[in-house]
């Protein structure tokens, strides 16, 4: 009897050690997400531009919604296509809008394309930066962006 509660008390002494861990876990999961999700958008863009010799038409707001930024509607499915995802559906682990900063000019073929993650950090892109993009603690405050293109 005195063996079994002992072996109780220690399974609830190992119970109370591993919930700590087990809480932050649930927050850290949505920074993998972000950054699965931003790796996959980005990919998407380069498999476009791969397909097409450019990239979609966006729109002269220099940053803007990823959604809200693409308009022609072939160009918005094709790129689709290549992330498996309709944009409108597409929404971060804190259910904001994936954003794009870009100065993409598709008739001279320069400019850049960034996308990142709403926040209130900074990101620098060689001579572009941003100032709301959200850091992350668990990987050294990095910002959650990525450049997709940046040809000048």
């Amino acid at each position: 009897m005195v063996e079994l509660m002992v072996v109780i008390i220690i399974m609830a002494i190992l119970g109370l050690a591993i919930i700590p861990a087990l809480m932050g876990s649930s927050e850290k999961a949505k920074y993998s997400r972000a950054w699965s999700d931003l790796d996959a958008i980005a990919n998407a863009f380069t498999a476009y531009y791969g397909k097409e010799g450019n990239l979609p038409t966006l729109s002269e707001d220099n940053t803007a919604d990823l959604d809200e930024n693409i308009y022609a509607d072939t160009e918005r499915e094709l790129l689709q296509s290549f992330l498996g995802t309709q944009l409108a559906d597409l929404y971060d682990p804190w259910n904001e809008r994936y954003q794009i900063d870009s100065t993409w000019n598709a008739s001279t073929g320069k400019g850049h394309v960034i996308v990142y993650v709403k926040g209130i950090g900074t990101a620098s892109f060689s001579t572009i930066n941003l100032s709301t993009v959200r850091l992350d603690p668990y990987n050294g405050d990095e910002p959650m962006a990525r450049l997709v293109i940046n040809v000048m």
